[in-house]
């Protein structure tokens, strides 16, 4: 029986957070339980470097498993060890899967299917921001199109919003032709008196693979003119990708935002067991990575 191979091809960029996105993907597609170094040489040394740059390569790899592993452990499935790298076998790997995929997947953006992955990713984003807020910590999804008995129409959804913040509206009207005024989730941690003067933050959520100008999309001054939040709220950006130390612009974006969260700090916060919408995760995820197999006489 032979073994079905990964389509998705080693990265041109050639940082290490690209080849981990690749080895990884190569696992879980090919359905293996680790990838040799000696394999991980060859398939680098057969795609586009030169002899002498593949070790170099493989230890970038290689380093950036064992970043992401002390980061995001128990949630991170792989790990480097004697063998090279491994899939760590008792783990749900179905919310790191379903980042990756969101990733480095061309499948679901050729073919225009954003509307499946952006209700699941935004569900997904609003857990993360619970367990970063903590106990007590409220979330809603705000984005459009409405759920989480949001209002369709945007003037309405800012009054429901405020009255689930127990928060006043503000003195500026807002257009209906705004839908969700950039921002995806909700989250605040509000206190047992009921007073105002808590925690609010405010998330755009993108798998956009030009992520940075989203971190632009929520204006807050034109949000505290809707809301009454007395000072201004905390704004964060949330993306399924996983960010290297050496991205050169993240203190571009954090100059933007209050809190970016990528694929690593995303599965630090979340509890799989927690996640209301974990089966659609795992069934996208699954169908996803059968979609990017292919049997080596196709």
């Amino acid at each position: 029986m032979s073994r079905t191979e990964s389509q998705v091809a080693v990265p041109p960029a050639t940082d290490g957070p690209s080849l981990a996105d690749w080895a990884e993907s190569a696992i879980l597609i090919e359905q293996r339980r680790h990838l040799s170094r000696s394999a991980l040489r060859q398939r680098l040394r057969n795609a586009i470097f030169l002899d002498d740059d593949v070790e170099l390569h493989l230890d970038l790899l290689l380093n950036e498993v064992s970043r992401r592993h002390h980061i995001s452990s128990p949630t991170y499935p792989f790990e480097e060890t004697a063998l090279g790298l491994s899939l760590r076998p008792d783990d749900d790997h179905a919310p790191y899967e379903f980042l990756l995929w969101l990733s480095v997947s061309p499948r679901y953006r050729d073919e225009g299917r954003f509307d499946e992955i952006d209700m699941l990713f935004d569900k997904f984003v609003k857990h993360a921001l619970l367990g970063y807020l903590g106990p007590g910590a409220r979330a809603v999804r705000f984005a459009h199109p409405s759920s989480d008995g949001r209002p369709r129409a945007f003037p309405h959804a800012i009054a429901w919003l405020a009255d689930l913040l127990n928060l006043g509206t503000g003195a500026s009207v807002p257009r209906p032709r705004r839908k969700d005024g950039g921002v995806d989730v909700v989250a605040w941690r509000p206190f047992r008196d009921a007073r105002s003067a808590f925690a609010v933050i405010l998330c755009q959520c993108t798998a956009q693979r030009d992520w940075v100008p989203k971190a632009k999309d929520i204006v807050v001054g034109q949000w505290t003119g809707w809301i009454d939040f007395g000072l201004n709220p905390l704004t964060a950006l949330a993306i399924p990708f996983a960010v290297g130390n050496t991205f050169d612009r993240w203190d571009e974006v954090r100059r933007t935002v209050n809190l970016i969260l990528d694929r690593l700090r995303l599965c630090e916060l979340i509890r799989p067991e927690e996640l209301d919408n974990l089966e659609e995760i795992r069934t996208w995820a699954q169908l996803e990575r059968a979609t990017l197999g292919v049997s080596p006489e196709g």
